[in-house]
């Protein structure tokens, strides 16, 4: 019963819907790193070199 209802679902809109997914997330990523201070953006480049835990967010 279960593999004739898959059989019958329709998968051909999910490698679309999965493109622009894709493609609305990056755009959202690229322009928020874009939006960052350069304050900030030198925050988070320390991070690797820092030993304290910090949120580079705050101040």
């Amino acid at each position: 019963m279960i593999k004739d209802l898959v059989s019958f679902i329709d998968y051909s809109a999910c490698a679309e819907v999965a493109l622009a997914l894709f493609v609305v997330t990056f755009i959202l990523i690229f322009f928020g790193a874009f939006r960052l201070s350069n304050h900030a953006t030198e925050k988070f480049a320390a991070i690797p070199l820092s030993d304290r835990i910090e949120d580079p967010r705050s101040e």
